[in-house]
């Protein structure tokens, strides 16, 4: 029976979620080779008879120098250089989903290649890709007693601003807009589902 897998790059601070019957947690990092990661996601897939959704959380990133964007995750990011890694997928996996800020991003680089990234994903492993356009905002908690402290796991919860989704054919089939993450005069980043957004007459970036 199809699972679900969830590999997180650990440079997105934060405790992994654990492992259940239904969901495959693992970690990568930046000594973690791209192959590698892959060899695992195609080996959790021949075992269980596919994966429904594959999760990857990280860092978008804008590539200084070279003006594209990118996800942080693994050694060799994933970028037009790494994309074609994903065709292994190709009939292992039937959707994945970018937790990610600015995963497809259409203005942070000239080319508006953010959306480019996604659409090649989604072509590369013939799969459903949702990705956002904005920033993305998560928890992770700690409760300490005494000299121990325990972190909860990240949690993602609601999308915020612009997202879309893909289909395997590279096409935009659905976009949804929640309420956008916000930043106060301060630079303070806010999380509208907590702290709405609160008109002061001026703008607020």
């Amino acid at each position: 029976m199809p699972v679900k897998v969830l590999a997180h790059d650990t440079r997105l601070e934060g405790r992994t979620p654990a492992s259940s019957s239904s969901c495959i947690s693992f970690e990568v990092s930046d000594e973690t080779h791209i192959t590698d990661f892959f060899d695992r996601v195609v080996e959790i897939a021949d075992a269980h008879g596919g994966i429904s959704t594959l999760y990857l959380m990280c860092h978008g990133v804008h590539v200084l120098g070279a003006d594209t964007a990118a996800l942080q995750f693994c050694h060799e990011m994933i970028a037009y250089t790494t994309v074609h890694h994903f065709s292994r997928l190709r009939g292992k996996v039937e959707r994945i989903v970018l937790f990610a800020c600015h995963a497809a991003e259409t203005s942070m680089t000239t080319h508006g290649d953010g959306d480019e990234l996604c659409r090649h994903i989604a072509l590369e492993a013939q799969a459903e890709v949702t990705a956002a356009r904005e920033v993305q905002t998560y928890y992770r908690e700690q409760h300490c007693m005494l000299f121990f402290c325990e972190e909860t796991p990240i949690q993602f919860g609601e999308w915020e601003g612009p997202v879309v989704v893909y289909n395997s054919q590279g096409q935009i089939i659905a976009q949804f807009n929640n309420p956008s993450a916000w930043r106060s005069p301060d630079g303070v980043l806010h999380d509208p589902r907590l702290d709405p957004r609160v008109s002061t007459g001026r703008p607020v970036y």
